[in-house]
Formats: structure tokens, C-alpha cells, sequence
């Protein structure tokens, strides 16, 4: 017994030193480069002179490129496994960092992030599918949770110690250094190994665009759809950009503190990350409350919260870090929306989610800078805060009508049984 208790102890331990440490690892790139522009637009606007409209579209090509690169990852990961897929999308990720470094101009600037998103496209897509082929079913909620845990460490590194880094080495060095690092994460997971077991076979990708199409079709889809992307989107948009120069031209914050007002909604958003699922199971086991229950009340709250910051706006450094808490109980939806179809369809239903969900981020993205442009700026490097008041109003009726809409459909309790 002892000798059994020993093995399975020591396959613990290999599974997280071979598995769990570099996808988790790979997760913290991807956040940390997602949300480091968010502490960088000061720098962007001064050096190429950028107004809002630029900013938004530069950054959010993370997001397009992160989009449309979901349905070919798949067939990738069910071909060549998630450790060797993940270490050759990586590999673009490397690039785009060099790219962004050397940029002379957006274009380039926009090139450089568009492959950084390229490159960390399947992190959290190759975790989940790595965790599941190794792990038993009751030990994924955890495992998922570290990792999402851990994506929330990489956020917090890209505030207010990637704004002390700038002390000692320029924005460019900065995403070279990155570039390194980003390097050595692919090198580890390519080395990753992959589970005996797993049937080498997948889909074309003719065959999984039409199978990704079917599910686009479906009524059951678009019941959950609204709220799950426009939850997910907002504060993924928001905070990877626009809440940085939220806190400078609106809450009238010096350059100084902003980097420390976006590590306190790190923080809060790796609580939630950490949070959400334990809270759902909780209150399911314990009130016998749906997760779709917990999905709508948090989601309303998420979105009261929005309301109180358009008009309090002088309350931004605690309403913010709510919002950005409850942002990620958005992420409940990717259970429900399992359970909704058959489970031979469950991967494809997660990926056409995905492409929503980054292709909404993109437009939120760009559509704020685009909006905050409409309003005569400040002054040199600052907004009109008016711009960003009609830009979250805007937000904040898309993400009310999502409710209503899944408030109504929920009438027909044998799509959402969840």
C-alpha cells in the first residue's frame, strides 16, 4: 500500500514539473502580454503619436489575430497533441515581440501584436486539453483554477513591475527580454509529453469549419451566447488597454499611480479567476443554485457596477476592481455551454465561443478608441473624458440587453439545464 501511495505521489509530481509548470507558464505570457500595453499607451502615444483611434486598433490585434487563429489551433491539437502544437504557436509569439521591439512605426507596431496574439493563441486551449488527458475529471476543476490563477500573476507583472522595469531598460528591451522568455516556455512545452492514449486523428479543417458553422446556426447557442461574450470581452478589452487611461484623464490620476491602480484590478481579477468556479460549485452544492443562476446574478452585478462607474466616476480605484473581480465569473458560461450539446461536439462549441468572444474583445477595443476620438483631446497625450463616458455607456446597454435576452430565454428550461 505504501509502495502504491509512493508511485502515485511521484506521478503526481511528474505530471506537474512535466505538464502543469509550462502550461501554466505559457498562460502567464499570454496574460502578461495582453495586458501590458494598458501600462505602456503612455509611452506609445508620446513616441509615435497616436491618437485614441490608433491605440485601440493596434492593441486589439491581439485580440483579431487570437480570433481567427481558434479553429485551425484545433484541428492542430487534436493532431499533433497540445505540447508540440502550443510550442510551435509560440514560436510566433517570439517573433511578434521582436517585431513589436524593432517597430519604427504602428503599422510594424501592429504587425508585431497581431503575431504576439498569434502565438499565444492556445494557451489556455492546449492547458485544458493537456489537463484533461492526464487527469481524472475531479481533479480538472483545481488544475484549471491553478492555471487561470497563474495567468492572473502574469497581469499583475505587467503593471507595476513592468513600469519599475522602465527604470532600467526602454519599452523596446523590455519586449525583448520578453521575446527570450517567450522562447524558453516553447522550447519546455515542445519537450512536454503527450498522453499514450490520445487517438492521433482529427479533423480537417474544411471539416471543422462547417462543424463550427452548425453550432453558429443553432438556437441553443445563441441563448447563452450575448452574455458569455460580452462579458468575457469587456473586461478583457478594457483592462489589456483602456482602463490605464481611464485612471489618467478621468479619475485625474498622476503617470505614477496608474501602474499601481492596474496591479490592485490584477490582483482582482486573479481572484476571480481563482474564485469563480469554487463560489459556482459551492453555491450549487450548497443552495442548489444553477450555475446559470450564478452566471446572471453576477453578471448583473457586473454590470450595476459599470453603471455606477459612468456616473461616480470619482469612485473608480474601488468600483474598478469589483468589475474587474467579476469579470472573469463570465467564464462559468464554458461549463453551460457543454452541457447544452452533445459531448462529441464540445470542443467545437468552445471554439466558436472563443472566436466570439476575441473577435467582440477587438471590436470593444477599437470601437472605444474610435468613439473617444469623436471628442476634441485635452490636451498632448490625453483624452476627453467625455469619449470615454459615451464609450462605456455604449458597453453598458450591450451588456444589459445581453441579460434580458437570457433572462427571456431562460423560460425554456430544457436548453440550460446546467
Amino acid at each position: 500500500m505504501n509502495q502504491e501511495k509512493q508511485e502515485v505521489q511521484t506521478a503526481s509530481a511528474k505530471f506537474f514539473v512535466r505538464l502543469f509548470i509550462p502550461f501554466a507558464l505559457a498562460f502567464f505570457m499570454s496574460c502578461l502580454l495582453r495586458t501590458i500595453n494598458s501600462v505602456l499607451s503612455p509611452t506609445f502615444i508620446e513616441t509615435f503619436h497616436m491618437n485614441a483611434g490608433n491605440l485601440g486598433m493596434m492593441t486589439s490585434a491581439y485580440f483579431l489575430s487570437f480570433a481567427l487563429a481558434q479553429v485551425p489551433l484545433g484541428v492542430c491539437l487534436d493532431r499533433y497533441g497540445p505540447g508540440k502544437t502550443l510550442s510551435g504557436f509560440m514560436l510566433f509569439g517570439v517573433l511578434g515581440c521582436i517585431v513589436f521591439a524593432m517597430a519604427p512605426n504602428v503599422t510594424f507596431l501592429f504587425i508585431g501584436r497581431a503575431l504576439v496574439g498569434l502565438g499565444v493563441s492556445g494557451c489556455l486551449m492546449a492547458a485544458y486539453k493537456a489537463f484533461g488527458d492526464w487527469l481524472p475529471k475531479e481533479k480538472l476543476p483545481m488544475y484549471n483554477s491553478l492555471e487561470s490563477f497563474v495567468g492572473g500573476v502574469g497581469g499583475m507583472v505587467a503593471t507595476t513591475p513592468i513600469n519599475a522595469a522602465l527604470g532600467f531598460v526602454s519599452w523596446r528591451g523590455v519586449f525583448l527580454i520578453l521575446a527570450g522568455l517567450t522562447f524558453v516556455v516553447a522550447v519546455t512545452l515542445f519537450f512536454s509529453p503527450r498522453h499514450p492514449n490520445e487517438v492521433n486523428v482529427g479533423e480537417s479543417i474544411g471539416e471543422q469549419f462547417r462543424g463550427t458553422g452548425r453550432i453558429a446556426v443553432s438556437g441553443k447557442f445563441w441563448r447563452l451566447a450575448p452574455i458569455a461574450v460580452f462579458g468575457q470581452a469587456t473586461y478583457l478589452a478594457i483592462n489589456s488597454l483602456w482602463l490605464g487611461p481611464w485612471y489618467r484623464d478621468v479619475f485625474q490620476s498622476s503617470a505614477e499611480k496608474v501602474p499601481d491602480l492596474l496591479f490592485v484590478c490584477s490582483v482582482a481579477i486573479t481572484g476571480g479567476y481563482l474564485l469563480n468556479g469554487f463560489a459556482a460549485n459551492f453555491l450549487k452544492a450548497r443552495c442548489q443554485l444553477k450555475v446559470i443562476t450564478v452566471t446572471l446574478v453576477s453578471m448583473s452585478i457586473y454590470t450595476m457596477i459599470l453603471g455606477l462607474i459612468i456616473v461616480l466616476p470619482q469612485y473608480g480605484n474601488i468600483l474598478w476592481p469589483v468589475f474587474m473581480f467579476l469579470g472573469p465569473f463570465s467564464l462559468l458560461t464554458y461549463p453551460i455551454f457543454s452541457s447544452m450539446f452533445d459531448p462529441k461536439l464540445a470542443g467545437r462549441v468552445q471554439t466558436a465561443y472563443n472566436m466570439l468572444v476575441f473577435v467582440m474583445s477587438t471590436v470593444i477595443q477599437s470601437g472605444i478608441g474610435w468613439i473617444i476620438d469623436l471628442y476634441e483631446a485635452t490636451g498632448e497625450g490625453s483624452f476627453n473624458p467625455q469619449g470615454y463616458t459615451v464609450a462605456l455607456t455604449v458597453i453598458f446597454a450591450a451588456l444589459l440587453l445581453s441579460i434580458i435576452w437570457c433572462i427571456c430565454f431562460r423560460r425554456s428550461k430544457k436548453e440550460i439545464q446546467y
